[in-house]
């Protein structure tokens, strides 16, 4: 969607707004990670030993989950990211404009299939029972983790800290 300009028009995005997104993509990282810190922070993952198994203390005892716009609205600041790159690439490789467009779609149909591929598989194996059971000892580490990684982003996006890769 936002590679689709820097191939119709052949321009490439202004510095500002590359760093924006790039920007938005550590923000929202994050945020997610704070969110899982919270959670776990309020016992979402608490494990009772009585029973073995994991749930939410919430009024009607599971967890709540993302809705289907707020899933979609984490994949699109997500792919805001890699839109400029992807966009470079095509304008580098093809030279003609419906090829590259069609290339690019092809290109965002393909990273959703193996996106929500990806997604399904760390949900169920995520859904097991011993990784629910193990998730309330690793969502502080894998929180941490990524709020650190998500701030290290979005600064270096900014030209604040620096970027290895």
């Amino acid at each position: 969607m936002f590679g689709l300009p820097i191939v119709v028009f052949k321009a490439y995005l202004p510095k500002p707004v590359q760093a924006a997104a790039e920007t938005s993509v550590g923000v929202m990282i994050a945020l997610l990670a704070l969110w899982l810190l919270v959670r776990w922070r309020r016992g979402l993952f608490h494990l009772h030993q009585d029973h073995g198994h994991a749930h939410a203390h919430g009024s009607r005892g599971r967890i709540r989950t993302r809705s289907p716009l707020q899933a979609f609205a984490i994949g699109l600041v997500h792919g805001m990211g890699g839109s400029a790159g992807v966009g470079v690439l095509l304008l580098a490789s093809i030279h003609d404009r419906p090829v590259a467009v069609a290339a690019l779609g092809l290109f965002a149909f393909c990273t959703a299939i193996s996106m929500a591929a990806l997604s399904t598989g760390w949900g169920l194996a995520l859904a097991t029972s011993p990784a629910r059971n193990s998730l309330a000892r690793f969502a502080p580490i894998l929180g941490s983790a990524s709020l650190a990684f998500g701030v290290w982003y979005a600064l270096s996006a900014l030209s604040l800290a620096p970027y290895y890769f």
